[in-house]
């Protein structure tokens, strides 16, 4: 778009070099992978003035964290060798209430989850360094208050987030710049493309491993519960990374999930663009729901004999989480016990619906028609039982 600032990768990897404390042991890691980024936001994704510096930072704090956590790795060889076992991905169509059933998993103490914090600023290693640890948490309690003191808590309607409550798998995909998830916050495409199609996804989950290894360090051993709704795009290659990861996977009315996704992309890509085309975004949105079905029906018709996948649906969720935790415990070998029972009753009586907002949307908003995007979804509604249930 003539006028658009435009982003450059060398200025942005000069940016995080010169943020980060420590020299980069790897350069050049997913350079590509930015490159791609880039370009596309340049070519595509009608950045404001504004936006276009606001970009360029975040995208050079995402390279910081990798610079930092790939230092850590080198530096101390034993953190690479750590297991780790058994985790469980916790993901679903996206706003298929990945969030409030990753809150409810929250409640087990077994588990280990990426805090806010430690997504936001993973190094050093949170074990070894707890007045460090003490200082970022902090720091980050202090943004998101001052978020929320500048927008309102609008955010807080669309997406549920606390400095220490369980944070996303995104802070560390982020780090990879293979992050499909950017198609909400900025119009790119061809980007959001060679993701799927052509960027090395298994080597992006290999860092992602090493970022758990380097937040577990020299702390107690948990078993991982990681979340994120993106996760449904690259099942295969987690298993090559994470060859005994166990599966849990909401569901939820695609109609109601599409219509959830196009305004949550109109609020986050207006953060960035004074240009966002609705019926533009709807059918992009539709695009990415679509993808994320489709990655998902493949992946559970031909799964390996042996792969643990349960499936959740939205309305259980919401209606009776109990019912649903003991089902998804079940499929884990796990038991519920009468003390994760009570802290999930009293999670949810301190966090009411519509207690941080109410998103509201219409796919109709989008240029879309409910039936038609019913119909062409339908055969992943038959798949998992889900055709009966009433969209919320």
């Amino acid at each position: 778009m003539s006028g658009t600032p435009l982003l450059s990768t060398a200025a942005i990897l000069a940016q995080a070099q010169a943020m980060s404390p420590v020299a980069d042991p790897t350069p050049g890691l997913f350079a590509q992978n930015l490159d791609l980024l880039v370009s596309s936001l340049n070519a595509e994704a009608r950045l404001s003035e504004r936006g276009a510096a606001a970009c360029s930072g975040m995208l050079a704090l995402a390279e910081r964290k990798r610079i930092e956590v790939s230092h850590w790795c080198a530096a101390e060889p034993e953190i690479v060798r750590q297991p780790v076992d058994r985790p469980v991905f916790l993901t679903g169509l996206p706003r298929s209430g990945t969030t409030y059933f990753q809150y409810l998993f929250d409640r087990e103490p077994s588990f280990r989850m990426m805090r806010t914090w430690e997504g936001e600023s993973p190094c050093p290693p949170p074990a070894i360094d707890t007045a460090s640890a003490a200082r970022r948490q902090a720091q980050c309690a202090e943004q998101h208050r001052q978020r929320r003191q500048n927008d309102g808590g609008a955010h807080d309607s669309f997406h549920l987030s606390d400095p220490d409550g369980p944070q996303e798998c995104v802070m560390i995909m982020d780090q990879t710049f293979g992050n499909a998830g950017h198609y909400w916050t900025f119009r790119v495409p061809s980007y959001f493309d060679r993701v799927l199609d052509t960027i090395d996804l298994t080597a992006c989950y290999a860092h992602h491993k090493r970022v758990l290894q380097t937040l577990q360090w020299q702390a107690p051993p948990s078993r991982w519960a990681l979340k994120w709704p993106c996760h449904l795009l690259a099942l295969g290659e987690i298993r090559q990374v994470f060859p005994d990861a166990a599966m849990v996977v909401t569901h939820r009315d695609p109609v109601a999930v599409l219509a959830s996704n196009c305004s949550y992309a109109t609020f986050l890509r207006g953060m960035f663009s004074d240009a966002v085309d609705r019926a533009e975004l709807g059918r992009q949105m539709k695009d990415l729901v679509s993808r994320h079905i489709r990655a998902l029906v493949d992946f559970d018709a031909n799964r390996a004999d042996g792969v643990t996948i349960a499936h959740v649906d939205y309305g259980q969720v919401v209606a009776d989480p109990e019912a649903a935790m003991v089902d998804v415990y079940r499929s884990l070998d796990l038991e519920l016990t009468p003390a994760v029972r009570q802290s999930i009753a009293t999670w949810r009586a301190e966090n009411p619906p519509g207690k941080r907002g109410v998103h509201r949307y219409d796919l109709s908003d989008y240029g879309l028609d409910v039936d038609e995007v019913a119909e062409e979804f339908a055969f992943y509604t038959e798949r998992f039982d889900l055709a009966d249930k009433l969209r919320a």
